[in-house]
C-alpha cells in the first residue's frame, strides 16, 4: 500500500507542478507510478473545467478565455510533454536515419522545426479553443486522461528505442497492474465522452484513437519504439486531435 502511494505521489511530481510530498525514486516506489499517469490528466481535466465554468460566469471575452485553456496544460505540466513535441517534430523532420533521430531526441536544444511546428501547434490549440463552450469543453477535459492512459499502457508494454527514464519506468513497472489500471481509466474517460454527447464524444473519442495508432506506427518505423519524447509527442498530438474534433464538431453538428 505505502508503495501505491509512493508511486502517485511520483507521478504527480513528475508530471505536473501540483506540490506533492517527495517519495523516493526507488525500485518498488515506481512501480505503481504510471498507474497514475491517467489521475494527473483527470486533475488537470477537473481544473479546467473548474476555470473555464469561472471564465464563464465572470463574463471573459472568448479570446481571453481561449487564451488561458491554452497556457493551463503547460502551466500544470511545465510543458514536459510539450518539451517531448518539439524533440520529436525535430528529430521527424531532419529526414535523417534512425540512429541520428534518436541522437536528435536527447539534443538539448531546439532546431528550427521544433519552434516552427510548436508555433503550429499553439494557433491550432488557441483557434479550436476559441469556439468551445462549457459543454464542449466537459468532453474535450475528458481528453486529459484519455491520451494519458494510452501513453502510460504503451510506456508499460511497448519495447523502448533507448536507454531513458521511460525504459527505467518500464523495468521497474508492475505490467500487468499498469496495463489493467490504464484500461479501467482509459474506459472511465471513454464512458464519460460518449455519457456527455453520445455523437459528439464518439467523434472525438475515434479521432484521438486514430492519431494514437498512427503515433504508434511512426514510432516503431522511424524510431523502433517508445521513448520518454515519443511519449509526450503522442500526448500532444491526442490532445490536438480531440480539442479540433470537438471544436469542429461542435460546430458543425
Amino acid at each position: 500500500m505505502r508503495s501505491m502511494i509512493n508511486g502517485l505521489f511520483i507521478a504527480f511530481s513528475m508530471y505536473s507542478k501540483i506540490p506533492v510530498p517527495q517519495a523516493s525514486w526507488t525500485e518498488k516506489n515506481m512501480r505503481y507510478a504510471l498507474c497514475f499517469f491517467p489521475l494527473v490528466g483527470a486533475v488537470l481535466g477537473g481544473i479546467g473545467y473548474g476555470l473555464y465554468y469561472l471564465f464563464v460566469w465572470a463574463g471573459l471575452p472568448a479570446m481571453l478565455t481561449a487564451a488561458l485553456v491554452t497556457v493551463l496544460p503547460v502551466l500544470y505540466t511545465g510543458g514536459i510533454h510539450l518539451d517531448g513535441f518539439c524533440d520529436t517534430v525535430d528529430a521527424i523532420s531532419s529526414r535523417q536515419p534512425r540512429e541520428r533521430k534518436l541522437e536528435i531526441l536527447k539534443d538539448s536544444h531546439a532546431g528550427a522545426f521544433a519552434i516552427i511546428w510548436c508555433a503550429v501547434y499553439f494557433v491550432a490549440y488557441f483557434a479550436a479553443a476559441s469556439v468551445l463552450s462549457l459543454e464542449l469543453y466537459a468532453i474535450f477535459a475528458l481528453a486529459y486522461t484519455f491520451e494519458r492512459a494510452l501513453s502510460a499502457f504503451s510506456v508499460i508494454n511497448f519495447r523502448s528505442a533507448k536507454e531513458g527514464l521511460v525504459s527505467t519506468f518500464r523495468n521497474a513497472g508492475q505490467r500487468t497492474v499498469v496495463t489493467v489500471f490504464s484500461i479501467l481509466w482509459l474506459a472511465a474517460a471513454a464512458a464519460g465522452c460518449v455519457l456527455l454527447s453520445p455523437l459528439l464524444g464518439s467523434i472525438a473519442l475515434a479521432c484521438g484513437l486514430v492519431a494514437y495508432l498512427l503515433c504508434v506506427a511512426a514510432m516503431y518505423a522511424m524510431f523502433g519504439g517508445i521513448s520518454g519524447d515519443l511519449a509526450g509527442w503522442t500526448v500532444q498530438v491526442i490532445e490536438i486531435v480531440m480539442l479540433l474534433a470537438v471544436a469542429i464538431g461542435g460546430a458543425l453538428l
